[in-house]
């Protein structure tokens, strides 16, 4: 019953925003704005992010901010999706061997040596994908901004909470939001179940429709409170130019 009635939230809310923009919309027919004026977000597309490739390791945490998901705008916060970055070939290799528990399972993703790997829950589950898959970024891209945080610590370190999420790998969406059950994950709760592999617990929540969830921003929050951890890089788009902070 909670489960419907968190859904049914959801529904409602989303269904508000589509009102709200469908008047917003016509609201905008009847002025006429200057031509120099736009209300389109400046996007990452994914031939500009891959020349940024080297800023990012094995391991990182990386949140990401998108725009034209409906879904987005019932998640609080600037960010929207979180996920383990594995990495280019070069990369993963740098991190693990091949008698590490899923060293196999991730290389098989490499069919061309080409392919740059993500782990994420998204709507299909819990997956390794590419990078291209991440907010449309294979078509028209809906990438606005990504950040990323990276321990500062070994390799074992790093192996063990991408070890505990590979451990979720094919684990249903978590599409009720049901935080502190690990039977299915939404993106963020993936990360808060990897990170218990190295005693960590993520603390910072917020509230969608009487549930307890843990955002991407929540997830930033938490992670600029560690004392072990950098936050390494912020892209973003401003006139046309990625800005790296």
């Amino acid at each position: 019953m909670k489960k419907r009635l968190f859904l049914l939230g959801i529904v409602v809310l989303l269904l508000s925003v589509v009102s709200l923009s469908n008047l917003k919309s016509n609201q905008d027919q009847e002025v006429a704005l200057p031509k120099t004026t736009t209300l389109e977000p400046e996007v990452i597309e994914y031939d500009e992010l891959t020349s940024y490739i080297e800023l990012f390791k094995t391991g990182d945490i990386i949140n990401i901010e998108n725009s034209n998901y409906l879904s987005s705008y019932a998640i609080p916060g600037r960010w929207k999706h979180s996920i383990f970055y594995l990495g280019t070939y070069q990369q993963f290799n740098e991190v693990f061997t091949v008698d590490d528990k899923y060293y196999q399972e991730i290389n098989n993703h490499y069919q061309t040596k080409d392919e740059i790997l993500v782990l994420d829950s998204n709507s299909t589950g819990v997956k390794i994908r590419t990078l291209d898959q991440m907010a449309n970024l294979k078509k028209e891209s809906y990438l606005k901004a990504l950040t990323g945080y990276r321990f500062n610590e070994d390799k074992n370190f790093i192996k063990n909470y991408l070890n505990r999420a590979l451990d979720y790998l094919d684990t249903p969406y978590d599409y009720s939001m049901t935080t502190y059950d690990d039977s299915a994950l939404y993106c963020s709760e993936l990360v808060y179940y990897a990170l218990l592999a190295n005693d960590i617990e993520i603390n910072e929540t917020s509230t969608i429709v009487d549930h307890i969830v843990i955002t991407p921003t929540d997830l930033s929050d938490f992670l600029e409170t560690l004392d072990d951890i950098e936050h390494v890089y912020l892209l973003e788009k401003n006139n046309e130019q990625i800005v790296i902070t």
